[in-house]
């Protein structure tokens, strides 16, 4: 039973860490970003318009998963929680990157 529960909760914190991954691009193209972080500059696709990431949710997403590790630290959890932790974090950042999350055109 533990373990059930324990893979139900990482699914649940891979797809938040996914949504987090959105919404902080979103909140990024809209000039709400909670960091004010400058837009990383990547190409121009024509002529009259220039592609840039913004790295909000990137950032957000990054503090949430060292809260995650800190809670787990804590939990002496570390061991077997924080591999998948880390797991979950490196596949929503994967399909973040492949969805194009934070990537703007103007």
């Amino acid at each position: 039973m533990k373990t059930a529960l324990s893979a139900i909760g990482q699914i649940i914190l891979f797809a938040f860490f996914v949504a987090i991954f959105f919404g902080g691009g979103i909140l990024g193209l809209f000039h709400a970003d909670p960091f004010h972080a400058p837009h990383w500059f990547v190409s121009h696709p024509t002529l009259t318009s220039t592609r840039y990431f913004v790295p909000s949710g990137l950032f957000l997403m990054t503090i949430l998963w060292f809260v995650v590790l800190a809670i787990e630290t804590a939990a002496k959890k570390l061991r077997t929680a924080g591999l998948w932790t880390t797991v979950a974090y490196a596949v929503a950042l994967i399909i973040g990157l492949l969805l194009k999350f934070g990537w703007a055109t103007t």
